[in-house]
């Protein structure tokens, strides 16, 4: 894209960018690269060397605005966070060749009101990022609970075996536990809290709530 087109395009016929200001990447510290798209891409075969290691570098810049994965639309601007920096009338002319250091990019509209640059590319890097992001929080959630759940039952196991031995009962004392936690706002569950979680528990299994079918 040149500077003209960027200056054409009307805000009314932006697209919506996905992905929210309030996302961050911070904890990453590398980026996937669709490196076959790349190779075999018009940008990689037509460029000039300094274009493309000026192209790469925006996009690697991207990767920590705001929105995530989004460029500033001034083009003074983008030029002085090259390093070096490349002088705004040099950086204009790079961004006016046909294949030139923004191209792939275009205006959108951001949640926050802003309009800035995104790339396809990138943006479909950003979320595949920001998915990993969520499956790898996931399992650390699924870890932490299995953890949570083991101590518990150990603890079980001294004051109410019965309980212990049976994975159900011993979900549902944590569940009751997480609960009346959230309910009087402390992050440790107290002596009384895991005694009224027992308890519950005791009421449920003489009202037959944990009774197996018979055909098992």
């Amino acid at each position: 894209m040149n500077v003209a087109k960027l200056e054409l395009v009307g805000e009314n016929d932006l697209p919506e960018y996905p992905v929210p200001s309030s996302v961050r990447l911070d904890t990453h510290d590398f980026i996937a690269w669709e490196f076959k798209r790349y190779m075999n891409s018009d940008m990689r075969w037509n460029a000039s060397h300094d274009v493309k290691g000026i192209w790469f570098e925006l996009i690697q810049y991207a990767h920590e605005q705001t929105p995530v994965g989004t460029l500033p639309v001034n083009i003074d601007r983008l030029s002085r966070v090259i390093q070096p920096q490349v002088d705004p009338v040099t950086f204009k002319s790079l961004v006016e060749r046909p294949f030139g250091v923004l191209h792939g990019w275009r205006k959108c509209l951001c949640d926050d009101g802003q309009v800035r640059l995104m790339h396809d590319t990138v943006t479909r890097i950003v979320i595949e990022a920001l998915s990993r992001k969520e499956i790898n929080a996931a399992r650390t959630d699924a870890s932490s609970t299995e953890k949570r759940i083991n101590r518990l039952a150990e603890t079980l196991a001294g004051l109410a075996p019965s309980i212990a031995i049976e994975p159900a009962q011993v979900r549902f004392v944590d569940a009751h536990i997480r609960e009346s936690m959230e309910r009087a706002g402390n992050k440790r569950r107290t002596q009384e809290q895991l005694h009224a979680a027992i308890m519950a528990c005791v009421d449920k299994v003489r009202a037959g709530y944990f009774r197996k079918p018979q055909n098992e």
